[in-house]
């Protein structure tokens, strides 16, 4: 015997929702498909924005660390004599100037005014890494190598290391020449 009861069973497929006639809980295979979609084409537009970014970020970065090394040979050179060394194909050059503006006469009284002139945390890390940007000098500054250029260098992306480690010797000797 069937008795007319108004709570039946709902139809199969149909979860019953917040106690509304007919509400379907959860979401289609077709709305999950849209939205999956709409994330994606969300996606392909953001990934190369970011990469930009952060290409963008790391030649800035470059470029700073690269205008810190020049700043810091101007400062060298208005305080002592000018910095002059022949480029060479290797990074002995660079390391030369590198430790020339971070030495300090231990020597108070014999301390040049504003030495040393890079940061305690400059760090030099040579390379010849086409993957990042290296500083190289040019006989009188440095310039920027690009991502992609072959040659040896400092590193621009390591410059600002943590370890401290001293000079390794003293300034280059002033040039007579000049």
């Amino acid at each position: 015997m069937q008795t007319d009861d108004k709570r039946s069973d709902p139809p199969v497929g149909k979860k019953p929702g917040n106690g509304h006639k007919g509400e379907i809980s959860g979401m289609s295979l077709t709305e999950v498909l849209v939205v999956i979609c709409f994330l994606a084409i969300v996606a392909s537009l953001a990934v190369p924005s970011i990469s930009n970014v952060l290409f963008s970020s790391s030649y800035e970065t470059a470029k700073r660390n690269n205008n810190l090394l020049n700043g810091a040979v101007l400062a060298f050179n208005q305080g002592n004599w000018d910095l002059i060394l022949t480029a060479s194909a290797g990074s002995d050059d660079e390391l030369a100037i590198f430790d020339s503006l971070r030495y300090r006469n231990p020597d108070v009284r014999l301390a040049a005014p504003g030495s040393p002139y890079l940061p305690p945390n400059a760090t030099f890390v040579a390379s010849s890494a086409t993957n990042t940007y290296r500083a190289r000098w040019n006989g009188r500054m440095f310039e920027i190598l690009p991502v992609g250029t072959s040659g040896t260098g400092l590193d621009l992306m390591k410059i600002m290391g943590a370890i401290q480690a001293p000079p390794t010797g003293t300034p280059i000797p002033r040039n007579t020449n000049s």
